[in-house]
């Protein structure tokens, strides 16, 4: 019988995402030792596979395992000299490498480490690295090749869209997001409410009431690597992820609007022990205006989104939220960023010197809202949310003095890539940076877009922000593409339409689709 057209495509296409893993390259004059390290290579993959601990954060070098990507390096990959470059990828696949194998059996561990020549496998990690890296600085055609390879693939699945008739569907999905801009703004505030919070979460205050000035110093006198990135001792790192942490509210005190600890519990599926209330926060980096500027990450769970009824497409098992502070080089705070853990709901607050543009150039218009103003010296900043879904209405300042409120303990966000489990380990995302069990049924209606599994918690470098075109949270030319510098005098409007176009400026009435580069399928 012969299968449709439509089918077999469909077929071939589902078949070319089954790829087999390419081939190890030995670098060029290697010797018997660095064919050895090569071979343990191959093996520790073999094993990582194998017991499916693969690490959803970079992306693997073809034929390079020793090496990944991120998008940030890959941003900025030409002005590299080739050694800070192989450094880079080099450090980035040992960081994710290294967790990997914490997490495998004690079992498979054991064998692993029985056939090496170092006592552990962190210790031949970290010489084969090195030793195949400075190999491969011996020959300028294998940099340019792996110059070519080191790609990291955007998290959309193109097959889907052209399935589900992208360029159709894809004006109801922007009509959907109109709608939920539209109440958005009409609902958010900058300044503080007049009736205090259902329950409210606080940082331990102990030794993080750090002046401001003393703030930009740190921040403009610490070193800098070749990638521009901070070089921060752990205690300068602490200090200044607490100095401007935020307080957390939500309008309710229920259990499911309590943040707290993410666990694994029996079967296989996570849960939080809000018993414990846990922020954790990394330090990262981007690109604006020519510029490596620094990030702060606060991420936090809750246990669930309860669902209103069985007809509920969004709630389900764990949420969360991703609160993002990206600094001036002054050390000032420019932009404070929500998004939940799902990549979902991405919302921009300027805090100083920033304009947003007229026209970003995304087919999804990013949201930008009021700012709550920039931050004195004695201020700190205050999210609150909505009972339940947890969507951000409200962002204002408060004097940075201890309150009545929950207090939170801020921690490493790698511990959520290795998280305790039975007499293991286990991250709590899968090798695609998702969180098992966590999936929504809104994905049943949104395959379309070509967001994998939409609506899931994901990790840090795996989120999409957008159904329409494509947009991730740590795509390096993200703030180049939606605000513009301004002096620091200068104040955003206070109301969200003097620098947002009206929502029916990029309804499918609009200009025509093919008028904005994001709006074509690639």
């Amino acid at each position: 019988m012969r299968l449709p057209v439509t089918l077999s495509l469909l077929i071939l296409l589902l078949g070319g995402c089954a790829v087999s893993p390419a081939p190890i390259e030995v670098p060029e004059g290697a010797d018997a030792s660095d064919e050895a390290c090569v071979d343990l290579y191959q093996r520790m993959d073999a094993v990582v596979v194998e017991a499916r601990v693969r690490d959803g954060g970079g992306a693997p070098v073809p034929g390079y395992p020793w090496l990944r990507s991120s998008r940030f390096i890959q941003a900025i990959a030409a002005d590299l000299e080739p050694a800070d470059y192989l450094a880079a990828l080099l450090e980035h696949d040992r960081r994710a490498r290294w967790l990997e194998l914490s997490n495998l059996p004690g079992p498979v561990a054991d064998s692993l480490v029985k056939q090496l020549p170092e006592d552990d496998a962190g210790s031949a990690v970290v010489r084969c690295g090195e030793q195949l890296t400075a190999r491969l600085l011996e020959t300028d055609s294998t940099l340019k090749t792996i110059r070519r390879a080191a790609v990291v693939p955007d998290e959309y699945v193109t097959w889907r869209r052209w399935a589900g008739v992208y360029p159709i569907s894809r004006f109801f999905i922007l009509g959907g997001v109109a709608i939920w801009q539209h109440g958005t703004r009409n609902e958010f505030v900058a300044r503080a409410p007049a009736t205090p919070a259902g329950v409210r979460f606080e940082p331990a205050w102990e030794g993080v009431l750090v002046n401001r000035p003393e703030l930009a110093d740190l921040v403009r006198d610490a070193p800098r690597d070749s990638l521009g990135r901070l070089q921060l001792t752990d205690t300068e790192r602490d200090t200044l992820l607490a100095a401007h942490a935020p307080v957390i509210e939500l309008d309710k005190d229920a259990g499911y609007n309590r943040i707290g600890e993410p666990l694994w519990q029996a079967p296989g599926l996570p849960t939080v022990n809000v018993a414990r209330p846990l922020v954790y926060t990394a330090v990262t980096h981007t690109r604006f205006a020519g510029e490596t500027v620094a990030q702060l990450n606060y991420v936090f769970w809750f246990s669930s989104r309860p669902k209103l009824n069985v007809l509920d497409l969004l709630g389900g098992r764990l949420d969360g939220m991703h609160l993002r502070i990206t600094l001036h080089n002054s050390g000032e705070p420019m932009l404070l960023e929500s998004m939940h853990n799902c990549g979902c709901y991405h919302q921009y607050y300027p805090l100083s010197g920033l304009q947003a543009r007229d026209s970003p150039g995304y087919a999804e218009p990013p949201l930008v809202l009021p700012s709550p103003g920039p931050l004195e010296a004695d201020e700190r900043l205050v999210v609150r949310m909505l009972d339940r879904s947890h969507y951000v209405r409200r962002v204002y300042r408060m004097p940075a003095v201890p309150g009545r409120g929950i207090r939170y303990v801020m921690t490493d966000y790698d511990e959520l890539r290795s998280l305790p489990v039975g007499d293991g380990r286990r991250s709590l995302f899968d090798e695609d940076g998702l969180v098992t069990g966590s999936e929504r049924d809104e994905r049943m209606l949104f395959w379309v877009s070509g967001v994998p599994n939409s609506g899931a918690m994901r990790q840090m470098g795996r989120h999409v922000t957008a159904f329409v075109g494509r947009r991730h949270f740590d795509a390096p030319d993200l703030l180049d593409r939606v605000f513009r510098p301004v002096p620091e005098v200068m104040l955003l409007p206070e109301y969200p339409w003097e620098i947002m176009p009206y929502p029916w400026e990029w309804m499918p009435w609009s200009p025509p689709p093919w008028s904005s580069p994001d709006m074509n399928m690639r």
